[in-house]
Formats: structure tokens, sequence, C-alpha cells
């Protein structure tokens, strides 16, 4: 039987645009997800604490889209180096939150990141894209993920250049069906045509296929969220380098009224 649907929202901090990216998705934590509306809120005054602004944020977020806190079921908050920030945030928000997404695997000895490779898969998935596919992230630096014929994820670091992501792919396990660029669209705009001459593949923005460019990672930490509450793996062997497939995440309760 289907596992039923929860409404979750994504924190992240929004390095490029100042401030901490919402997202709202409902999932199975599996490959159905219905994505919603997604905002940036902007830097709060300097007086406001991580804590504070988030909380700040998601209350702006619910007012703004007329979402009543209770039909939010969770929310996901990026990785952050304070200890009790999901606890904070759960009696501030009144909602569930779930955190330290890559903490359990740092135990078993694997790096703890990336972690969007899995919503990644999941969003191919769930447009019925044809496996081997490549993703190829461009921020800072450029990153493959490898989605396998048998859903198998693995991620190769490279310099954000067409050549050395061209023979990053020839190395891979198989020939990727199709290659998918995301990011902001600054960043893959150079990038894209010099991709398209260098791998003989199909090669398409995911934005294409409905991907968000601008708020992703926060959507990314909402799907985290629902695995996480499921049990279900959020890390790889081939994503954080950890000898098996790892669940992850803490859960701080919202007092109850």
């Amino acid at each position: 039987m289907a596992e039923r649907m929860i409404t979750a929202i994504g924190l992240t901090t929004a390095s490029a645009r100042g401030g901490i990216d919402i997202a709202l998705i409902a999932t199975d934590g599996e490959t159905r997800i219905v994505r919603r509306q997604s905002l940036t809120f902007p830097q709060a005054a300097e007086t406001q604490t991580f804590v504070e602004f988030c909380a700040a944020a998601v209350h702006r977020f619910l007012e703004s889209e007329a979402l009543a806190r209770d039909r939010v079921a969770l929310i996901g908050l990026q990785e952050t180096d304070a200890e009790t920030a999901g606890e904070e945030l759960a009696r501030a928000t009144g909602i569930d939150v779930v955190y330290d997404f890559g903490g359990a695997d740092r135990e078993a000895g694997g790096k703890g990141r990336p972690l969007e490779p899995v919503y990644h898969r999941a969003l191919a998935d769930a447009a019925g894209l044809a496996r081997p596919l490549a993703v190829v992230e461009i921020g800072e630096e450029a990153r493959v993920v490898f989605i396998g014929e048998d859903g198998s994820l693995s991620v190769h670091r490279v310099a954000p250049s067409a050549e050395r992501i061209a023979q990053i792919g020839a190395s891979l396990p198989a020939s990727p069906l199709l290659w998918l660029l995301a990011g902001e669209e600054a960043r893959i705009a150079a990038l894209f045509d010099a991709l398209v001459r260098a791998i003989p593949s199909p090669v398409h923005r995911a934005a294409e296929m409905g991907w968000s460019a601008e708020h992703f990672e926060a959507e990314a930490s909402a799907y985290l969220a629902v695995r996480s509450l499921r049990r279900l793996p959020l890390t790889f062997p081939g994503t954080t380098g950890v000898r098996q497939a790892l669940t992850g995440g803490r859960l701080a309760r919202a007092p109850r009224r």
C-alpha cells in the first residue's frame, strides 16, 4: 500500500542572495512529489539569532501563503553548526523539525554530504526519465551526480568546464542517456552550449524539466526530512563514501498544544 503524502517545509541559507530559502512540498519520501510554493526571505536584522530568523521566515511564509501551521507536518533544516537549532526551531514554530541529516553518516565514517543526490533521483523518477542519467550541478565547483540503471548513486566532483565534465562522463560506469545541467541560470548559461558540443548524449537544462533553479536545496531539505521520518536512506557509498546506505537526521518534537 502506498505511503501517505506528508507536507514539509525545507529551510536553507540563501548564500548567493542573502537570507533564507523556504520551499514547501508534499511527498511520500520516495517518488511521489508535489512541489508547491517557494520563497527567499532577505537577511534579517543582525540582532536576530539564526533560529529567530528561521522562525520568523517560517511564520511569514505561512502567512503569505494563507497556510495554517497544522497543515505542515515537518520542517527540514539544512546542516547548521548550532547543536540545539532543531529543538529551538521546533519550539519557536510549533512544527516538528528534522535536522542534522549527515550526522549518522559522519559517525559511520562517511563525509556527511552531499545530501541532494537522492532528491535528484526522486525528481528524475517522478518525471519518468530513463536511466542511466547524469545531473551536473554547477556552483563554485561542478558536481556530476550519476544515477545508474538500477538507481545506484555516485558523485563526481570536477572543475566547472565542459572539457572536464565530458572526461568524467567517459569514466562513468555506463553512458548516460541524458544529461541535465542544474543550477542558477547565471552560472550555467556560459557552460551549456559548450557542454552540448562536448557530450554526444542529449543535454538539457534541469529547469526544462520543471526543477527549481533557486530553491532546489530548500526542496531537498523538505524531502530529506520526510525520508528521515520514514527511516529511508539519505546517504550512500557512492555519494559520501559511507560503507552502506544509511538513514539519518534527528527529530525535534514541537510542544503539543
